[in-house]
């Protein structure tokens, strides 16, 4: 298994796009591999992906192996491609990435425009002062350089523990810091959801793929980054292996609402459309949280907008009380 981190999420829609496109025209699949371009970044894992087919490694294996595919996609397509066409999980999985690139591709887009005045401000707001004498250019530097080499430092340290986070890396903090994430207001709600969302779509796509129910359980657990919330989810295998159905294994768990994850579980199970239903309450979730993210990406800049403005004010009105301190 590859000790490369995962692609980007629009990569990885690329990649799946291509290879359902190649499924469903009927291409053989060494043919499929030799048109897959993802560009220079992914070059040489998809030469190396390539090399381990031709000498007669599974493409699951050889994604894998090439760091192409992650864990989970491994296995979802090592069992689909077992099961007969793996188009369905191809396009599943194109979908899946491409709706999560286009979100964090939406949220970095408008941040841009508050961390640019920001930016700004901090540039102008010392100019009066380096004008009259009353900063040096060292002094500029410091009050303006200074700043925005912390504030990139910071979001550069935040993107790396969203990346490690998301990873699922073991760690002694690990387990205070998902507990006050699902205690924060709004994010941790949003982040349970989340969290419960990947999980049925991941249980899903298993099912669908020809894995059984115990099969399909671990690795869809391993699909969930916060422990506490795997720990809930946990208690389904048990339960399911004690006797239960899903639908009363699922309405047993204490963290996660299920309020109508149980009535589609139930449905599926009595019509024997488990991986659909379970599908279409992952898809009714993941519109859900996108409208909720959404707002939040709508706010979160006017938040800015307006500390920034804040700021500024107070900088303005502090600054001649701190004049006529020093004239005095």
């Amino acid at each position: 298994m590859s000790r490369l981190s995962p692609l980007p999420l629009l990569l990885r829609a690329q990649l799946y796009q291509h290879l359902a496109a190649m499924e469903k025209a009927g291409v053989p699949a060494d043919r499929a591999y030799a048109l897959l371009d993802l560009g220079p970044r992914a070059r040489p894992r998809v030469d190396t992906f390539r090399r381990l087919f031709a000498r007669g490694v599974d493409p699951a294996t050889a994604g894998a192996n090439s760091g192409l595919f992650t864990v989970f996609e491994t296995r979802l397509l090592r069992a689909a491609l077992g099961a007969g066409s793996p188009y369905a999980t191809y396009q599943r999985l194109a979908s899946s990435h491409a709706t999560r690139a286009s979100q964090l591709a939406t949220l970095r887009a408008r941040l841009v425009l508050p961390a640019a005045i920001l930016a700004i401000a901090l540039c102008v707001q010392p100019l009066p002062q380096l004008y009259t004498g009353a900063i040096s250019a060292g002094g500029y530097v410091a009050r303006t350089v200074l700043p925005l080499a912390i504030l990139g430092i910071i979001a550069m340290l935040a993107m790396r523990v969203n990346v490690w986070f998301a990873s699922g890396a073991a760690a002694p903090w690990r387990a205070g810091a998902e507990r006050a994430l699902l205690a924060m207001p709004l994010f941790g709600k949003l982040h349970l959801r989340r969290n419960a969302r990947d999980f049925n779509e991941s249980l899903a796509m298993l099912l669908q793929a020809g894995l059984s129910l115990f099969e399909a359980l671990p690795p869809a657990l391993d699909t969930v980054d916060n422990r506490i919330v795997r720990a809930d989810l946990a208690t389904l295998l048990p339960a399911v292996k004690s006797g239960a159905t899903l639908a009363q294994a699922i309405g047993a768990l204490r963290l996660v609402d299920t309020t109508q994850l149980y009535a589609f579980v139930h449905t599926g199970e009595e019509s024997g459309t488990l991986p659909e239903m379970l599908l279409r309450h992952a898809d009714a979730e993941s519109e859900s949280l996108a409208l909720a993210q959404n707002e939040l990406v709508t706010w979160l800049p006017r938040i800015l907008y307006a500390l920034v403005a804040i700021w500024m004010v107070v900088q303005l009105l502090g600054r001649p009380a701190l004049n006529a301190a020093q004239s005095v």
